[in-house]
């Protein structure tokens, strides 16, 4: 029953965390505009063309990082309203950037739970619950991961959790 209990407030704390890391990617035609001037344009135009789209696409891969990168900061402005919510339960909630874009979540407890976390019983709740939140994250990053760590109080792991959008995809 406390494992239960304590998968729950778990579950429940990682998804009340993600809802700011929600963020809605803006829309540009200028790939559509470039299609077009290189199909209409001689051939040293279009090497022309080609190179500018090149530099147009290193520059949209700098700016989906940004975004990324802004995203972890939106996120990070939230955890003291986070530690507000779950009272003593936690303490301390980080978000930070992980290897590659990986969004890290760590949850301290503050007493030991006297439990082990089952992460593989909790990871499917975590999947269905983050499939919104990674829905929104793939949109700026193709390659964007969520990874889950509950402490206890001494900094030791009770769970590691890396949810992917493979994972999120196989929901239906």
């Amino acid at each position: 029953m406390k494992k239960q209990i304590a998968i729950l407030l778990s579950a429940t704390a990682l998804l009340t965390g993600l809802s700011a890391c929600s963020s809605k990617p803006s829309t540009d035609s200028s790939t559509d505009k470039k299609t077009e001037t290189v199909k209409k344009s001689s051939k040293s135009e279009e090497k022309k063309a080609s190179s500018e789209v090149k530099k147009s696409s290193k520059q949209s891969s700098s700016e989906k990082t940004d975004n990324f990168d802004l995203m972890i900061e939106a996120a990070q402005s939230q955890t003291a309203t986070l530690k507000q919510q779950f009272g003593d339960m936690f303490s301390d909630i980080t978000i930070t950037k992980g290897e590659g874009h990986t969004i890290v979540y760590t949850y301290t407890y503050t007493k030991d739970p006297g439990i082990d976390i089952d992460a593989a019983a909790l990871k499917p709740t975590l999947v269905k619950g983050l499939k919104p939140t990674m829905d929104s994250v793939k949109a700026i990053v193709h390659d964007a991961k969520i990874q889950v760590i509950y402490q206890r109080p001494d900094h030791s792991e009770l769970a590691n959790i890396t949810i992917t959008q493979e994972d999120t995809d196989s929901i239906s």
